[in-house]
């Protein structure tokens, strides 16, 4: 049974906040922080400024590894109490890590031993089974294929999390990627929005957060999707609900 935290942050600013409670959350300012900048095309950088922030908000034990070998960050996640995943492209950390079960296992240890697991932009659509992989139809359309998904992490089961959600208009993303993929719970954070995510139950922050799920029957006419019972949740800054069930 999972008894961690996720935290999924919806890209733009990333508030001092969201820091300091990963180091609470996981034990405190010597708490051993990963951070997995392997979404960005230069993982030192990215990761150096990463472990900067959590450092200057506490964090006094902050590994940022270049390395890309699976199974030594495998090693390194082995006694992390938390993880930390910067924006940049999800796909280009799957391509990286993804078909390491050791490393997949290793970071849902994290979180399945109480631990804290959490990202932003790119970083939080890593946290679902499945994730949006920006393939997607010009034109917005509900239809069978419009909308590409992938493997995620897999942090939070039968999910789907997209980002900058509002900002960057991605309701018919997250619509088409759950019409094509009904058992999901599609989750999308707003930019500059952050959500805590602990067992069954998600509270949101600074700005609104939606939690899709097609309840219906998914039905098709000409390629187009369609369905009789789709059910919206809109989450307001320091608001917990139900995000399953």
């Amino acid at each position: 049974m999972r008894t961690g935290t996720v935290i999924l942050a919806g890209g733009g600013g990333t508030p001092p906040e969201v820091p300091r409670l990963i180091l609470q959350l996981a034990g405190g300012a010597n708490a051993k922080v990963v951070v997995l900048a392997h979404t960005q095309e230069e993982i030192e950088r990215g990761g150096r400024r990463s472990a900067e922030f959590i450092q200057e908000n506490g964090g006094q034990n902050v590994r940022a590894p270049i390395i890309t070998d699976p199974d030594a960050l495998a090693d390194l996640l082995s006694d992390a109490r938390a993880v930390w995943i910067p924006g940049g492209d999800q796909n280009r950390l799957m391509a990286r890590l993804g078909g390491s079960e050791r490393f997949l296992r290793a970071i849902r240890g994290v979180h399945e031993r109480g631990g804290v697991v959490g990202g932003t932009s790119a970083g939080a659509s890593l946290m679902g089974s499945l994730m949006p992989t920006g393939e997607q139809s010009p034109d917005g359309d509900l239809k069978q294929g419009a909308c590409k998904v992938a493997t995620g992490l897999g942090l939070l089961h039968n999910c789907i999390v997209d980002q900058h959600f509002l900002k960057r208009q991605r309701v018919q993303r997250l619509l088409c990627a759950l019409l094509q993929n009904p058992e999901c719970v599609g989750i999308g954070v707003d930019e500059d929005a952050w959500a805590i995510v602990q067992g069954e139950t998600l509270t949101a922050h600074r700005a609104q957060v939606l939690i899709a799920r097609v309840a219906g029957k998914v039905r098709q006419s000409q390629g187009m999707l369609g369905t009789q019972d789709l059910r919206l949740q809109i989450v307001l800054p320091g608001e917990t609900v139900r995000w399953r069930g």
